[in-house]
């Protein structure tokens, strides 16, 4: 028999409702949530009982690690955690743990989360150099019928519904992007329906275009709210592709799909050239950290050594907004300088604002997304920069 230790400072333990005189013996769920360091690596070896095999390659397991990476402190409210059937439980209140036995590998192991599991100790290998804030929540089934776990892990994984941008392709919304993009060497490398085994997410996509919305932001009204919720951009962009003869700020964003997407690699690429490898990217890894060396930018087809975290990219992206002429032409629009040449005059201003940023939110870049200032400042370098092109070009224009 097996003993698995789960450090906790709460623990519920919940007897089964049809049980009139619940026992020792008889079946119970516990709860509780439990530090994402501390999981036991043994784990690993009680996955028998799972009907699905871990696939590194999906959107969600993707999805998994980087919530786990580079927004640890939101993980156990995004994730739905770990469901174990075991043959015994108990609470340590001592030493604050909740212990599980498991002895028979057919019968007890993990029958849903394998996913959450396998990204949870693949991150445990990384250096853990200021703490690891993330929680994963565990559901312990015991006393259960043994006729009865088959019909358990089945349940539990074929319950995943069919998410939202999925249904959003089943409708064919997706078609004039794809259109659009459809040159695009990267064009075959977007998932547009769920559990897809592609590089790229069409939710990704929207987000990136849903920074330039200008009939939804401003000079003083910037998309802060949007970091990490790109279920609610797929929501806004259905709402919209409803009814195709209202408009949309998308078709028009689409229609720039992209020279964003180029932009959005561009600077992430040039702001590669400064000296940031000292920064963290997540939990324990930093900028140019070993794991990041061969960083291959999709939307570019390059390769990079190293990786800049989403939380410094998209408020450097969104401040590209100051550059738009908003449906100039009509559905449509245009840059007001040439981005190539705006990029190269701001770039620099634009990483040391945001390096500010990160340090003033202890070195956690996702901290830096949800920063208004940065969002703010970012948009104000660019702003900046295209007054100081636009008087460059009359000085020059005055001297011929």
């Amino acid at each position: 028999m097996t003993a698995l230790r789960f450090p906790t400072q709460q623990f519920r333990s919940i007897p089964s409702p049809t049980e009139d005189k619940p026992t020792s013996k008889s079946p119970r769920i516990g709860i509780f949530y439990t530090h994402c360091a501390s999981v036991p690596v043994e784990l690993w070896n009680w996955r028998e009982v799972n009907p699905r095999e871990v696939n590194r390659r999906s959107s969600v397991y993707r999805s998994i690690c980087q919530t786990l990476t580079q927004e640890p402190h939101r993980f156990h409210e995004r994730n739905r955690g770990i469901t174990i059937v075991a043959d015994d439980l108990s609470f340590d209140d001592k030493h604050k743990e909740v212990v599980l036995h498991l002895s028979d590998s057919k019968l007890h192991g993990v029958v849903d989360g394998a996913h959450t599991l396998d990204a949870i100790l693949e991150a445990q290998k990384q250096s853990q150099e200021d703490g690891w804030p993330s929680y994963v929540f565990v559901k312990a089934f015991v006393g259960v019928d043994a006729d009865q776990i088959a019909e358990i892990a089945g349940g539990l994984n074929t319950s995943q519904q069919v998410d939202l941008k999925s249904l959003e392709n089943l409708r064919e919304h997706f078609d004039e992007l794809q259109r659009v993009l459809a040159r695009e060497s990267y064009a075959d490398s977007i998932a547009y329906k769920m559990n897809e085994v592609k590089p790229v997410d069409v939710r990704e996509i929207l987000y990136y275009l849903a920074v330039f919305d200008c009939d939804e932001y401003s000079k003083t009204k910037h998309p802060v709210a949007l970091f990490g919720r790109k279920e609610g951009i797929v929501r806004r962009f259905a709402e919209q592709a409803v009814d195709p003869n209202t408009g949309g700020s998308f078709r028009v964003l689409i229609s720039k799909a992209p020279e964003i997407l180029r932009l959005r690699d561009l600077i992430e690429q040039k702001a590669l050239t400064f000296p940031i490898g000292r920064y963290k990217v997540g939990k324990g890894t930093r900028v140019r950290s070993q794991t990041h060396k061969e960083n291959h930018l999709v939307f570019l087809n390059e390769d990079v050594s190293g990786k800049v975290p989403l939380g410094w990219i998209m408020p450097m992206l969104a401040g590209f907004r100051a550059n738009v002429d908003w449906q100039t032409p009509p559905g449509t629009f245009s840059w007001t300088v040439p981005i190539d040449e705006l990029l190269d005059t701001c770039i620099e201003e634009l990483v040391q604002g945001i390096q500010d940023v990160h340090e003033n939110e202890n070195s956690r870049p996702e901290y830096v997304g949800r920063n208004a200032i940065a969002w703010r400042m970012s948009y104000n370098v660019v702003a900046q920069a295209i007054l100081r092109w636009q008087l460059d070009r009359e000085r020059r224009f005055v001297r011929k």
